[in-house]
């Protein structure tokens, strides 16, 4: 592994380490400043700020998070992650992560996972998004 991609990777495990650790100002450095984009099952942000806002109050279920293989292809980090959560009871989420680095910073992420036990999360009343 060259030592950029090995720097991209190590990134992204910061950014996941902070998520894990409920660090947002950690993991909100890890993030591009302008043109950050993300998108999941769940939700979609064009801002870095709204999305660790938004992060912060999700992300209070998790509880570990296991990376179970990563690989780098150019300036795409790609991490498959075992998410374990509490809602009501302890579950485990199998999550892949996409993420582009640009300029040393996360620039674009994709999140896949099942959302299927989120729905009762959602407040009565609001729609999931279209492609849930």
């Amino acid at each position: 592994m060259t030592a950029e991609a090995s720097e991209a990777q190590a990134l992204v495990e910061t950014f996941l380490r902070a998520i894990e650790a409920h660090d947002p100002e950690g993991a909100r450095a890890c993030l591009a400043d302008d043109g950050f984009c993300y998108r999941s099952p769940i939700s979609e942000f064009s801002d870095a700020d709204s999305f660790i806002a938004d992060m912060t109050y999700r992300t209070g279920i998790v509880s570990r998070l296991e990376v179970r293989k990563a690989f780098v292809d150019g300036e795409d980090v790609c991490h498959f992650l075992s998410v374990h959560i509490q809602i009501s009871s302890r579950v485990t989420v199998d999550t892949v992560i996409w993420s582009r680095i640009v300029d040393g910073r996360i620039q674009w992420m994709e999140i896949l996972f099942d959302a299927y036990p989120y729905r009762a999360l959602f407040p009565a009343g609001t729609e999931p998004p279209s492609w849930l």
